[in-house]
């Protein structure tokens, strides 16, 4: 991993962990809040941060699940139980913080996208609703269709990417959030024919390297017109 492992604190002077990475040049430039799937950040996650900081982004990815059960797990039981406890509300709080964590640092030029895998992608969502960040963007994001009523206050570019076989995310719930950015000029939800959850993360099973690549693509593109 090309990155570093740092430590943020919260409003309340709580630590937990994180792991920041950045491109190999001078800076300042824009930076990413990267929100994983509920496995965490793992190496599959550092890894892609990686890539994204060679586009020329800094890369900021929290132990999201630090409250619950720290770490990145492969055990499916242990993320889920973390997935069903984790507080939205709390969530957000400390995003927040880890998003003036990342503005405070030289590296960053003070524009933030927030990237969500999966769990990531409600919270990609809330963002750009709440705490007026500069770009959203997800691949197959959960449960962003809870907080359609919150729709109405994005502003910014937002770029939302699922499969249309994805169990987890029904295309009821794509339909909805498709309508509900309707009168939204800088929405781009794709779906993509016969892809399932987690098509763009390398090492799953539903991984499609094609889509990956399309789909990062739109990403990248929504994220340079910060």
């Amino acid at each position: 991993m090309q990155g570093e492992n740092i430590r943020y604190t919260t409003r309340n002077n709580e630590n937990f962990d994180g792991y920041l990475t950045r491109p190999n040049s001078e800076g300042p430039f824009p930076g990413i809040l990267w929100i994983t799937a509920i496995s965490g950040a793992d190496d599959t996650m550092k890894m892609l941060a990686d890539e994204w900081a060679d586009d020329g982004f800094v890369v900021s990815m929290p132990d999201i699940f630090w409250r619950q059960h720290p770490g990145p797990t492969s055990d499916r039981e242990v993320a889920q139980k973390r997935y069903a406890e984790f507080d939205a509300e709390q969530g957000m709080l400390d995003i927040e913080d880890v998003i003036n964590d990342l503005k405070g640092r030289q590296i960053c030029n003070g524009k933030i996208g927030v990237l969500g895998f999966c769990f990531g992608g409600r919270y990609a969502h809330l963002s750009a609703a709440r705490l007026e960040v500069d770009g959203a963007a997800s691949f197959h994001g959960t449960k962003i269709g809870l907080h359609l009523d919150e729709t109405k206050n994005i502003r910014c570019p937002v770029s939302y990417h699922f499969g249309d076989s994805d169990a987890s995310i029904p295309m009821e719930e794509v339909d909805a959030i498709r309508h509900s950015y309707a009168n939204h000029p800088g929405a781009e939800i794709s779906v993509y024919e016969g892809q399932s959850h987690n098509f763009s993360t390398p090492g799953k099973p539903a991984y499609n390297s094609e889509i990956a690549r399309i789909s990062r693509d739109a990403v990248l593109r929504c994220f340079k017109n910060m």
